[in-house]
């Protein structure tokens, strides 16, 4: 869900917080939303007001900015108006980081900030495991998945997988698809326990492509090739465009590698964009076990 739905919701809720008093039943509550809705969507066919009022007005202006100067600008004017807005916060660091170290660097403290507001606000206590559905503890949540991002493309894997078992018990629905930044590190790192009970949690789907190959590479590593091959055949019964991801990882040239995902109609599971998806959000991984993909393309060809 992006940031400007988010704000939409946001609007929602002052908008029946406004009009309690004329909630007596969720018909009421119901008719209420959609007058919501109307005047939203009368509101977004207006031009937008030529002056921002808020710090998600001055965020919207920042991603939409030419150049990195007026962005910072517009970052710096929302963070005056909410000094703990954790998205501005964020952005601002994105926007000066020239390598994910640089990331690695600077967002522990506003992390640590983070970690304070949501004790005070008591998140912490009423929220575990629900950070998702509270769309005030959004922003954290996307602060520490970028903290994880910057961890594990900079080849600090440890750190990147107590940072994602820590984003896990904060949102159990994995609305961010942690478990997939986490199967490829715990088979990178040769975890067969811990990957296998992230595999088997029952509100996952044991026909996930992603973590499908990603228990075949783990057992292709570990120098278990029948367990490797019993995935891997998995892996084609599910995804019919396995053979031809193999032969293009064979092949060595990642840009057709990623050329290859994207079927024109956005996100397509049990196709090639699933295995192209993997492949680029763990290239560490996938190119450093090329052996596996000769092995696995040659078992496919029998």
């Amino acid at each position: 869900m992006s940031r400007d739905t988010e704000n939409a919701m946001k609007q929602a809720m002052e908008f029946l917080s406004a009009h309690q008093d004329e909630i007596t039943s969720e018909e009421d509550a119901n008719r209420l939303l959609q007058d919501f809705v109307q005047q939203y969507n009368s509101n977004l066919i207006q031009m937008r007001p030529s002056q921002p009022e808020t710090a998600d007005d001055y965020l919207s202006l920042a991603e939409e900015a030419k150049t990195k100067k007026a962005a910072m600008g517009y970052i710096k004017r929302a963070l005056e108006l909410e000094p703990d807005n954790l998205d501005a916060a964020l952005m601002q660091a994105q926007r000066n980081a020239k390598w994910p170290l640089d990331l690695v660097i600077s967002l522990p403290p506003i992390i640590e900030k983070g970690d304070a507001l949501m004790e005070r606000e008591g998140h912490f206590r009423d929220d575990m495991g629900d950070f998702w559905s509270v769309l005030e503890t959004r922003p954290y949540l996307r602060l520490r998945y970028t903290y994880l991002d910057a961890l594990k493309n900079s080849g600090m894997m440890r750190k990147a997988v107590a940072e994602g078992e820590r984003l896990m018990e904060l949102c159990e629905n994995d609305n961010l698809g942690v478990r997939y930044d986490l199967i490829f590190l715990y088979a990178h790192l040769e975890e067969e326990e811990k990957a296998l009970a992230l595999f088997n949690a029952s509100e996952y789907s044991k026909d996930d492509c992603q973590m499908l190959l990603a228990l075949s590479i783990l057992y292709f590593k570990l120098g278990e090739l029948y367990a490797a091959l019993d995935y891997l055949k998995k892996l084609r019964w599910h995804n019919k465009d396995t053979k031809k991801f193999l032969q293009l990882v064979c092949r060595g040239d990642q840009e057709e590698i990623f050329a290859a995902g994207g079927s024109g109609f956005g996100y397509q599971p049990y196709t090639i964009d699933e295995l192209v998806m993997a492949f680029q959000d763990n290239v560490f991984l996938l190119t450093s076990v090329m052996n596996y993909f000769q092995w696995a393309n040659k078992q496919i060809r029998k």
